[in-house]
């Protein structure tokens, strides 16, 4: 587990969270805690770090304050303690995480946290058991969850994050206090991007577009040389001249997907690209002045004027549908190829 929520204090450097984070300090000022709290939202917005971070608040002892110590809730975390340091650095035994497997959250893996479920906590504090991405359970571990949600274990919470409430089973969803988190505002993403990770200010917003309010999708795409990428898969893919693209062959096109499955480590950033610059194409008659890849205006000009809303809708879905075929950890190879081809039939439309 990342230790960067040490040394903060509070629920501080949490990004564009007011809601949530208000929602939660009032938890623990009151000491009444839902036994279960479901954090939604697109990746990288922070939902896990406020999971981590509440773990440490409800554990934190600096100046002796207590989990229903009202006056010291808006300082918990301290982040300095030792049960903070032991929580941000993942070797808490009252912490538990439990992160997908190879994409899946099994139910082996629910199964032995119910065995550590049935003991008591160590300290005198609650257990929290944080469940990363639970839209990635499958059936036999969500049937297996809703056990301990039905009857859950005294001085117990538990924490799952996903992407939307409906990507759980509704009898897991209904059991929990649902918290939904915000994608981050331009401005703040592009702040950070310019504060903590050292990008000049232009770089910075024009990541942060891309990015549609993640850090995570902003700090993938600021660790690789995102331009020559963006005009490798532009020019790979077609779409920085589908008047010609329109013509190209099933073979061309596959072997474009052969390409990016290659490139596994940056695939994700590649689709991501692809769907910026789609996103461009279909807002650039409209509000060109809003388009994330102003440096290549000619060039979306001139591709606009030879696609239609219905191919660019139809290239979008192509994409969309890759990029939730990888995250269920589908065939990587097989998922780019049937992408290709669809963005082939939408562009031939």
């Amino acid at each position: 587990m990342p230790n960067n929520t040490a040394g903060h204090q509070g629920f501080d450097g949490i990004l564009g969270q007011r809601l949530p984070l208000r929602m939660l300090q009032r938890f623990l000022s009151s000491g009444s805690i839902p036994h279960a709290l479901l954090f939604t939202g697109i990746e990288g917005i922070g939902k896990r770090t406020t999971a981590r971070r509440f773990a440490m608040a409800l554990h934190c002892n600096a100046q002796g304050a207590t989990m229903t110590d009202a006056a010291h809730s808006a300082s918990r975390p301290c982040g300095r303690c030792r049960n903070c340091r032991q929580i941000a650095e993942g070797h808490h035994p009252d912490a538990i995480e439990v992160t997908p497997r190879k994409g899946i959250l099994r139910v082996d893996q629910i199964r032995d946290l119910l065995n550590v479920l049935a003991m008591k906590p160590f300290g005198m504090g609650r257990r929290v058991v944080m469940i990363a991405e639970a839209h990635t359970m499958n059936a036999e571990a969500g049937n297996a969850l809703l056990k301990v949600l039905e009857e859950p274990p005294d001085s117990t919470i538990l924490i799952l994050t996903a992407t939307q409430r409906t990507d759980l089973l509704p009898t897991i969803a209904s059991r929990c206090r649902h918290i939904r988190f915000s994608p981050i505002g331009l401005d703040e993403l592009a702040g950070l991007l310019e504060t903590e990770h050292g990008l000049n200010a232009g770089q910075a917003r024009t990541l942060a577009r891309m990015a549609d309010g993640s850090v995570t999708r902003a700090l993938r795409l600021a660790q690789a040389d995102w331009r020559q990428r963006r005009d490798w898969v532009l020019q790979a893919s077609g779409l920085d001249r589908p008047y010609l693209a329109k013509a190209r062959c099933a073979t061309v096109c596959l072997t474009f997907a052969a390409h990016l499955a290659q490139r596994k480590d940056t695939v994700e950033s590649d689709l991501e690209l692809l769907k910026g610059w789609i996103r461009d194409l279909s807002v650039w008659p409209y509000r060109p002045d809003q388009v994330i890849h102003a440096d290549r205006s000619e060039l979306l000009k001139s591709a606009r004027d030879h696609l239609s809303e219905g191919q660019l809708s139809g290239l979008w879905e192509a994409l969309a549908q890759a990029q939730k075929s990888i995250a269920s950890n589908g065939n990587l190879r097989l998922t780019l190829d049937v992408m290709a081809l669809r963005m082939k039939a939408a562009l031939a439309a």
